[in-house]
């Protein structure tokens, strides 16, 4: 029964309290603090210092430490979690808990999104490759499901390369493959990221119309924090 606990408790910290911080901070929930979670699943210290150290840990607090990051819109903390989910992945065999199709996905809109900021060629490849990885999951595996994901992906990519006609329309192109696929959060952040490349052409009237959208969808789906980070891009 110890050995059983021990294990369930590992579970908590590599997978579950990642996931869940990152979904309470989003739906602005407060008073839920992670000591609190971990005190009530009663594990100790001893396992908390063995769970980090486990390449399954540091891939999962990594892979949403830059999902976090993207989320909010912090550039410098997105880049420095995602350079070491790059690294730990590079060297681990160990699949993550997240299905890997969203660890390309978000990686890859990570990647654009600092290889624009930073100049950075590198960056800039490993989105490309994110995006080939969802192009083939669009094709081969399930429309349903990675249409609306590659169309963004590929949306960042005509942004990143200056390629502005081609961007606004696969910007579009995510955001209705995603309603139609009824990806809510999707639709949303597609609608967000469509506002910042309006934003940041010029095109500031046309930004608000998304940003508008990405407010209400989020809303919609219950990231009330989230949603509430974009009103000041809404006049």
């Amino acid at each position: 029964m110890k050995q059983v606990k021990f294990y369930n408790n590992l579970l908590l910290l590599t997978i579950i309290l990642p996931a869940f911080q990152v979904a309470v901070k989003m739906a602005g929930e407060t008073g839920i603090e992670q000591s609190d979670l971990i005190n009530a699943s009663g594990e100790s210290s001893k396992e908390r210092n063995f769970a980090a150290k486990l390449p399954s840990h540091i891939l999962n607090t990594s892979f949403h430490g830059f999902y976090e990051a993207f989320i909010f819109r912090q550039l410098e903390r997105a880049k420095q979690d995602a350079e070491t989910f790059y690294e730990e992945q590079s060297e681990s065999t160990i699949n993550m808990s997240s299905p890997m199709f969203m660890r390309e996905f978000y990686f890859g809109l990570v990647s654009f999104w600092i290889g624009r900021e930073k100049c950075d060629k590198k960056w800039l490849l490993r989105g490309i490759a994110s995006k080939h990885a969802l192009n083939n999951l669009a094709t081969t595996a399930s429309t349903w499901n990675f249409e609306n994901k590659a169309f963004l992906l590929q949306a960042e990519e005509q942004f990143s390369q200056m390629d502005f006609v081609a961007a606004g329309v696969l910007y579009e192109a995510a955001i209705l493959s995603s309603k139609r696929h009824k990806f809510l959060n999707e639709e949303a952040l597609a609608n967000e990221l469509a506002g910042y490349f309006y934003l940041d052409t010029g095109k500031k009237m046309k930004s608000i119309h998304y940003f508008s959208q990405a407010f209400q969808k989020y809303t919609e789906w219950g990231a009330l924090a989230k949603a509430s980070t974009l009103s000041k891009y809404l006049n």
